[in-house]
């Protein structure tokens, strides 16, 4: 059962004089639409976005919220951006949850609407299949996305877990910039300059035996700088290369001297990889997970694992593929040659890198045959199926380079 509220009827004095009634306003996404009352005799209030995406799954998606959801993931529209799409799926995802719990479906929601699902179905087409929403009717959901809460996991999540918190670290070293404001590429040296200073900061505390405060200055200083990538223009790579220098420290503190846990320091180091989009952690990585002991890299396996699995059911699928390429680099640095081909096959041929990697470890290591099983694997669809396939007739005609170019 659904009603609305109920609206102050007009005067005889307005109709007798002539005048035209107000015209009724467009309602926003947000604004309330209906109650409906559950089986149990409880009521949920539901929003006009609420209302035009149950209305949409019932009319043209058979009631099935999957279905409306796919499409909108795969659609085309001039109008849609990827951000636009997910933050739609994001309420769609919610409304399903929401109507669940109080034992709801799509067609219920429709029956109770009543006329109001006949006058809003054409706009709830619109809005669910063809607009942008703007910004201020942007719901919870749309607002408050998977892809948001995750990065500021990655960013600052685990730091509660720190035995020296780098939140006061991070808020010293982001009092220097504004966050409003952009920087040019002339402005970045004057960046870098401030960033080197908390570097040498953290060395002297190193050498004065406080690793832990060391630690939590590197930490937030990586945090603070992956901030102001976002509206600092390092053409000249000046920020990057304070960055090289700050994360290779970071890396190089002994953990057992900061007295962080290892399942507190890797799984923070691993988020942040995943989310870190501009490549200043590419260098200094590679070959770290090598020294790793084999209790450590079951540690980072497991949790990559599980990032993978709960990113793609997020719809990050950016970020789940680089979860599952640091998978293939922590196994390959490892040498769990049990791990490649099942690895291989989940990679595919989207792309090359990762797969080459795991290929070149088992050349290495005079695994010819274990070498034939990644590519066989790997080889199945992907954009990049056409270059792995030239490399893998490379190898077998005993002409192996990991280079590209060769």
């Amino acid at each position: 059962m659904a009603y609305r509220k109920k609206q102050p009827l007009g005067g005889d004095s307005e109709a007798k004089s002539g005048q035209q009634p107000v015209k009724k306003p467009t309602p926003l996404g947000t604004d309330p639409a209906l109650t409906v009352r559950t089986s149990e005799g409880k009521s949920i209030v539901l929003t006009y976005w609420d209302l035009w995406f149950a209305l949409v799954a019932v009319k043209d998606y058979a009631g099935n919220f999957g279905r409306l959801a796919k499409s909108l993931k795969e659609g085309k529209s001039f109008f849609f951006s990827s951000r636009t799409v997910e933050r739609k799926r994001c309420h769609l995802r919610d409304l399903e949850r929401r109507l669940a719990a109080a034992g709801l479906t799509a067609e219920s929601v429709v029956a109770a609407a009543g006329d109001l699902a006949r006058t809003e179905i054409r706009r709830a087409r619109t809005r669910v299949l063809e607009h942008a929403e703007r910004e201020r009717e942007w719901s919870e959901p749309m607002r408050n996305t998977p892809r948001k809460r995750r990065f500021e996991q990655a960013l600052r999540g685990h730091w509660d877990r720190f035995p020296v918190s780098p939140v006061p670290f991070a808020k010293e070293i982001g009092s220097h910039f504004q966050s409003k404001s952009f920087y040019s590429q002339r402005a970045s040296f004057g960046l870098s300059r401030t960033l080197d200073r908390y570097v040498a900061q953290a060395e002297k505390l190193q050498k004065s035996g406080k690793y832990a405060e060391a630690q939590a200055l590197l930490r937030g200083w990586m945090t603070v700088i992956i901030e102001l990538m976002g509206h600092a223009d390092d053409s000249f790579g000046s920020i990057g290369m304070s960055f090289d220098d700050g994360f290779s420290a970071y890396l190089k503190l002994p953990l057992d001297k900061t007295g962080i846990a290892e399942d507190v320091f890797f799984p923070d180091l691993l988020d942040f990889l995943i989310w870190e989009d501009y490549g200043l952690t590419n260098k200094r990585i590679e070959g770290y997970f090598k020294g790793l002991t084999p209790a450590q890299a079951d540690l980072c396996i497991g949790h990559l694992r599980r990032q993978i699995d709960e990113l793609r059911a997020d719809d990050l699928e950016y970020q789940s593929e680089e979860a599952l390429t640091l998978l293939g680099q922590v196994v390959a640095e490892q040498e769990r040659f049990d791990l490649f081909e099942g690895l291989a096959k989940e990679m595919g041929a989207r792309e090359w890198r990762r797969i080459i990697r795991l290929v070149d470890r088992t050349v290495k290591k005079r695994k010819p045959a274990l070498a034939d099983k990644v590519f066989e694997a790997a080889l199945t669809k992907g954009s990049h199926l056409d270059f792995l396939g030239k490399k893998y007739e490379q190898l077998k005609a005993g002409k192996w380079s990991p280079d590209p170019r060769k």
